[in-house]
């Protein structure tokens, strides 16, 4: 019998950003010192656990590019990267496409950098099926910073991928 093959998604919120200067756009608000430090954190964390994605989706939104530039600087990857809008001005199910698409399907693992509420709305999509795994990953909320870890079953439906198994949602505090 053959074994399913299963997605690593790891979904990662940005670090923690400065407020917005007068006339500042809030998409253009940069990571401030404490999103510096989460970050560094958060890639020492990945690299330790051997967490690399194959490829790689971004916001544009500064914060979250600012996210990303600090975690392939400091683990040394250059995995394929698509930078969108959508992951920053549409809901979760564009996270949830984005697990589930022809693209994803031909990686090991993925890495999607956003935001907060679809981060933690997909963590609860993907998990709403087990909700003792539901509890412990999202029970305290999406940290900045924060790292959700999870195996996906290929295949998807209206709510995103097959089958979900959580591995650890961790904080820039765990690192």
């Amino acid at each position: 019998m053959a074994q399913t093959q299963f997605l690593r998604v790891f979904l990662v919120r940005h670090g923690h950003a400065a407020w917005a200067q007068p006339g500042m756009r809030d998409f253009d608000r940069p990571l401030d010192q404490r999103g510096h430090e989460e970050v560094e954190r958060l890639a020492t964390t990945m690299s330790v656990n051997g967490y690399v994605p194959d490829l790689v989706y971004c916001s544009n939104a500064r914060r979250c590019t600012e996210t990303l530039d600090i975690l392939l600087s400091r683990m040394e990857m250059n995995p394929p990267i698509e930078r969108s809008d959508t992951l920053y001005s549409n809901n979760h199910q564009v996270y949830l496409d984005l697990i589930g698409s022809d693209q994803a399907s031909k990686a090991a693992t993925i890495m999607i950098v956003g935001h907060n509420p679809m981060l933690e709305d997909t963590a609860m999509t993907l998990l709403q099926h087990d909700p003792s795994a539901l509890e412990e990953a999202i029970g305290t909320g999406f940290p900045t910073a924060g790292l959700f870890v999870a195996d996906c079953t290929p295949g998807k439906d209206s709510t995103g991928p097959g089958q979900t198994r959580f591995i650890a949602l961790l904080s820039p505090i765990d690192a």
